[in-house]
């Protein structure tokens, strides 16, 4: 009963993602930031947009021309943000910025989606399982951006990303493309970076996990366990 107990705890506080990409394996570690959406999905405002951006900003994290990934902790619950460039606030100003992303995540997520009436995207929804978001997204590059969420993540939930770069050499987004963005205890960090490669095309995939001290205090749990069993 503690066993369980345990684990439905660590359930209800997940908020700890697991990032593996082609070169590397790392932890990000949520945090809450207020006031993020209130409203109904599938809308990610742009005030919304802005706000994260302007957050990340005061922290010292350069996000324009920048695809930005971090997890926080919603009125939805844990969920993943994708920050496509930088936004300030006043909406589209152009379109000279495109890119392809198509996501996989379990059915039980809401999904967020900045500029819903402008980007051209499909959401497919089987009757059960996992449900696929694919998007071209389109934005003016000077002063405005786009944006992505899954949320209300769970304990063992696990989505994919795959993006393709519309724009090539010289678009939007810069060469070092992607920036993981991670809460380390008392700052939002830059805690991985890489790119697209020569093809234009960059996947990874994620998984919620427990955090380190609750892996440790479940192992704990299972090991006393399997000793009074002996």
């Amino acid at each position: 009963m503690v066993l369980f107990a345990s684990l439905v705890t660590a359930k209800s506080t997940a908020s700890v993602i697991q990032i593996s990409n082609i070169n590397d394996s790392f932890l990000l570690n949520s945090h809450s930031i207020e006031g993020l959406f209130n409203n109904s999905s599938p809308f990610f405002t742009t005030d919304d947009l802005a706000s994260v951006h302007s957050i990340l900003n005061n922290w010292g994290i350069d996000t324009d021309g920048k695809i930005t990934l971090l997890p926080v902790n919603t009125g939805f619950g844990l969920s993943f943000l994708t920050l496509i460039d930088e936004e300030f606030g006043s909406g589209d100003n152009g379109t000279d910025g495109v890119l392809g992303l198509t996501s996989t995540a379990p059915s039980t997520l809401s999904m967020f989606i900045n500029d819903s009436d402008q980007d051209d995207w499909s959401l497919i929804q089987p009757p059960f399982g996992s449900q696929t978001m694919g998007s071209t997204f389109v934005w003016g590059s000077a002063g405005s951006g786009d944006g992505f969420a899954w949320a209300g993540l769970s304990l063992g939930d696990a989505f994919s990303y795959s993006f393709v770069d519309l724009d090539g050499d010289g678009g939007a987004i810069g060469t070092e493309a992607f920036q993981f963005v991670s809460w380390t205890g008392n700052s939002w960090d830059v805690v991985s970076t890489n790119g697209f490669k020569t093809d234009g095309s960059s996947v990874f995939t994620g998984m919620v996990v427990p955090a380190p001290g609750a892996a440790l205090v479940l192992t704990a749990l299972v090991v006393g366990r399997r000793r009074r069993h002996h």
